[in-house]
This record gives C-alpha cells, structure tokens and sequence, in this order.
C-alpha cells in the first residue's frame, strides 16, 4: 500500500507544481510580453489540457486513496480524508473547466469585459482553493505517520 500512497503524494505534488508553474510563471510571462489579446487566446488554447492533467492527476491520487480505504491495511482515517480532498481538488477542476470557463470563453467573444473580469475572478478563486486543498493534502501525509513494518 505504500506504492498506492506513494502514487497520489507524487500526483498531488505534480499537478501543484503544475498550477504555479502555469498561474505563476507562465500566464503572466505570456501577458507581459505578447499582445494582450494574443495572450488570451493562448492562454485559453492551453487551459483545456490544463484542467485534463489536472483530472488525470487528482483522479488518480483519488482512486489510490479509495483503494487504501478498501484495504485498511494503513488505517482508513488518513487516505478518507485524503480521498475526500482529492475529490474535491477534482469538483473544482470540473467546475472550472465545465462552467467558468465556457463563461469567460463567452464573454471575451462578445467583449464583455464585466463578465470576463467576473468569470475570470472566479476562475482564479477556484485555481487558488485546489491549489490550497492540494498543499493541504500534501502537508496531512506529510505529517502522518507511515505504517509500522513488521520485523
């Protein structure tokens, strides 16, 4: 089980690093040095696959959670409770992806500025809450104790 708890720590981690890198490095590199409309549209040419690595990665830490609950063999508590923030990082994710942005995509077509800037405020609020669910994931196992091993 340890291989299972190992899988969602490296997949959390990953897709946190993923969303600083892209929300930290790369979304304001691209702003600063391209048009702001060009900007944009890459951005939102880039944010599809985001939210797909994003569901990939934390629906895999989810289903290693779930399947160390079924075991009990490390106790159930510590991958419940990571299982349930692993489901959440992925409700935010698809809420993102399925609603926010379908409205920003929306509002920057007819230039809605109020909306977008609502849109994507929110889209920004969501991004902020997975990445804080994922570093509270991350500090939880970080703070656990591992499974003792028989001798």
């Amino acid at each position: 089980m340890r291989i299972l708890r190992s899988l969602a720590v490296v997949a959390i981690a990953s897709w946190l690093g993923i969303m600083a890198f892209f929300s930290f490095g790369v979304a304001p590199l691209v702003f600063r040095t391209i048009d702001r409309a060009i900007a944009g549209q890459a951005v939102a040419a880039v944010l599809p696959r985001y939210y797909d690595w994003g569901l990939v990665l934390c629906g895999a830490a989810a289903v290693a959670c779930v399947v160390q609950v079924l075991s009990g063999r490390e106790g159930r508590l510590r991958p419940l409770v990571g299982g349930a923030l692993c489901g959440a990082m992925c409700g935010l994710l698809v809420w993102a992806a399925t609603v926010v942005m379908p409205r920003a995509e929306a509002a920057r077509r007819v230039g809605d500025e109020t909306a977008f800037a609502r849109a994507h405020r929110a889209a920004v609020q969501l991004n902020g809450a997975a990445m804080l669910t994922g570093a509270v994931f991350l500090l939880l196992e970080a703070l656990s104790r591992p499974a003792r091993r028989d001798p």
